[in-house]
């Protein structure tokens, strides 16, 4: 037995916004359901792929109970310019959570939520 191509699944409201957001960072689409009004859009950064999928048809579909508000996840995203990304991130339709700050002497951190309230984390290695 063998496992292969690891996605983490986001729920969002949006698939369109939530793709134009992580598109913004960097991500590129690898795929879509349906082309006027997605239910589900994958894309890709880095060997690593993120889905983003309506909760509802993922209810219908599958049988799964999507919880769509507070912290359900957090994505980390290595930059080598925190602060940059951060401008990024917060003109690309991120809401600012905690502006870049240094942390434990070794890092850089900031974290903004994406539209859909997910917290996602920019790092970047200090010095």
């Amino acid at each position: 037995m063998e496992f292969s191509e690891p996605q983490v699944i986001l729920f969002v409201a949006d698939c369109e916004r939530a793709a134009s957001f992580y598109g913004a960072l960097g991500f590129t689409e690898t795929f879509r359901s349906g082309d006027d009004a997605p239910v589900k859009i994958e894309l890709a950064l880095g060997g690593f792929t993120l889905g983003l999928a309506l909760p509802g048809p993922a209810a219908e579909s599958h049988g799964l109970s999507p919880v769509t508000e507070g912290d359900r996840a957090c994505l980390t995203l290595w930059t080598d310019d925190v602060d940059g990304a951060y401008a990024r991130a917060v003109g690309s339709g991120g809401a600012p959570r905690r502006e870049p700050h240094a942390f434990r002497d070794v890092l850089r951190v900031a974290f903004v939520n994406d539209p859909d309230g997910h917290p996602v984390q920019l790092v970047q290695r200090a010095g």
